[in-house]
């Protein structure tokens, strides 16, 4: 494959407009041309350079000095992220403020027709493109609309810090909307699920079923609303959407608790009422009243299983995972992975009371952070989070490299493996055990094969299975698990609220 170079007199250029960043290195090419730049990684045989002021060059590996090339192999590990344009313009945690209320963002509600074709449909808004099964009418997939919109304002002017953006390679938030719930559980979701985001296909599903949607065809072929769309499960699954960057390095309690969070604030027409969160919890609350959120197609409210049960649901909401390290463990034998790489999605049906118990624990303790020193230790996590994210990119190109040279060598090995079986049965070669043996001085045992690359360390030797438990000891702060039980309580029974 041919690479593009990027000739090293244009990065002089650039080099000498700004002040260095810090500890930079000097790089030559192979005509002997240098530059400071931070070392931004490899990968495919591109070279990333971090140029002071922050933009980023891509050089061939080869366009470099023998000396460079030999140094950027050895030291793949030192990588250090590329900046974050969006990082500019982040506000100091300590100067958000919470929204008492959020309107649909009016500019991105236009809805363009891309498509409209038996058994597929494309429309897009500001921020989503979304796909059906069936023609929706204007009015319907303006209000579906609405509700995506909505959410996408919601969670981008909550006090966290998230600045929504489509997952990589794609300009828009992807939906797909099924006009039977067979179609949408063919997509393998849950099937006590009302609408799931799955992380491995990048993607927000969900039936016309859990929208508000007539279940007959009407004029021009179209399904049209039947009563008010049903935000309350496209608020839980695409605040999941809206986070993604973040979700690897959270609990899953906490990644559930902050959609039924959004999920349970009052909505109508576009407008979330944020002053008003504590209406799900409120003492007058009647148990024949509408659920909400995940609790809506569960139909059960759920009972709080307490802090100390709950902090032990990190990597699935079906089974409890306690995570008492998050460093990683110098026996672990297996090649490293991403975290969470794919939300669980269950063949069987959970026990819906059990579940039910767990989700609304969840939110219970969400909301608890929200306010607990006025939402000053959620948003310091979220900065954590924030800087976190950025030191896995580098180490899963690694890790892909890694893997992908592994896999090089693999017929070398087995051939290796093959020749050392039929040396083992020469007359004379005698297994001493430990990977030990003797053999007569007329044999020759097969050459050993290349040695195997040096597997990646991950950032701050965090292991990946365990990252989402990193960052857990801000929310803590110096309380104990039965402390942070009591201040709950406290806080609920202070406010009327029923826990």
């Amino acid at each position: 494959m041919n690479i593009p170079t990027l000739s090293f007199g244009i990065m002089l250029a650039l080099a000498a407009s700004s002040p260095l960043q810090a500890e930079p290195r000097s790089w030559t090419n192979a005509q002997g041309k240098q530059l400071q730049a931070d070392f931004g990684g490899v990968k495919d045989g591109t070279v990333t350079l971090i140029m002071p002021g922050g933009k980023t060059a891509a050089v061939a590996l080869t366009s470099l000095s023998p000396e460079d090339q030999a140094w950027v192999t050895t030291n793949a590990s030192k990588a250090v992220p590329a900046p974050d344009p969006a990082d500019a313009q982040r506000i100091p945690w300590d100067k958000r403020r919470m929204p008492a209320e959020v309107k649909e963002p009016m500019l991105y509600m236009n809805i363009r027709i891309v498509k409209e074709a038996p058994g597929e449909c494309i429309y897009e808004s500001g921020h989503f493109q979304f796909k059906t099964s069936a023609k929706l009418g204007a009015i319907l997939m303006k209000d579906v609309c609405r509700a995506f919109e909505s959410t996408y304002e919601l969670v981008r002017l909550m006090p966290w810090g998230i600045t929504p953006r489509p997952e990589e390679g794609r300009t828009k938030f992807q939906a797909e909307l099924y006009a039977t719930r067979d179609q949408y559980l063919a997509t393998g979701a849950p099937r006590w699920s009302g609408g799931v985001y799955v992380r491995k296909d990048k993607v927000f599903r969900m039936p016309f079923d859990q929208l508000g949607i007539s279940d007959t065809v009407g004029a021009n072929g179209a399904y049209y609303r039947k009563g008010e769309v049903n935000n309350d499960t496209i608020t839980h699954e695409i605040t999941h959407q809206m986070m993604h960057e973040y979700l690897p390095y959270m609990p899953v309690w906490l990644i559930e608790g902050l959609a039924e969070y959004t999920s349970n604030l009052a909505y109508k027409g576009g407008l979330f009422s944020v002053s008003g969160d504590s209406a799900a919890f409120a003492a007058s609350k009647q148990p024949g009243s509408r659920y909400r959120g995940l609790m809506r197609s569960m139909d059960t409210r759920g009972s709080w299983i307490g802090v100390k049960q709950l902090w032990g649901y990190t990597t699935d909401i079906s089974t409890r995972n306690e995570i008492t390290t998050f460093t990683i463990n110098p026996r672990k034998e297996e090649p490293p992975r991403p975290p969470n790489t794919v939300r669980p999605l269950n063949s069987q049906p959970p026990m819906m009371n059990d579940l039910a118990d767990r989700y609304r624990s969840s939110h219970i303790l969400a909301y608890f952070f929200v306010h607990d020193d006025n939402g000053r230790r959620l948003m310091r996590y979220f900065e954590a989070l924030h800087e976190e994210k950025k030191k896995w990119p580098v180490f899963w190109s690694q890790v892909d490299a890694y893997n992908a040279e592994l896999k090089k060598l693999r017929p070398a090995y087995d051939e290796y493996r093959g020749a050392m079986r039929a040396f083992m049965q020469q007359p004379g070669v005698q297994d001493l055990g430990g990977g030990r043996f003797s053999y007569p001085k007329n044999l020759t045992p097969p050459a050993a094969p290349p040695e195997p690359p040096k597997e990646p360390v991950p950032p701050d030797n965090t292991d990946p299975d365990a990252v989402c438990a990193k960052h857990l000891s801000i929310l803590l702060g110096d309380r104990t698990l039965e402390q942070l039980e009591q201040d709950v309580r406290a806080m609920f029974q202070k406010n009327g609220l029923n826990l």
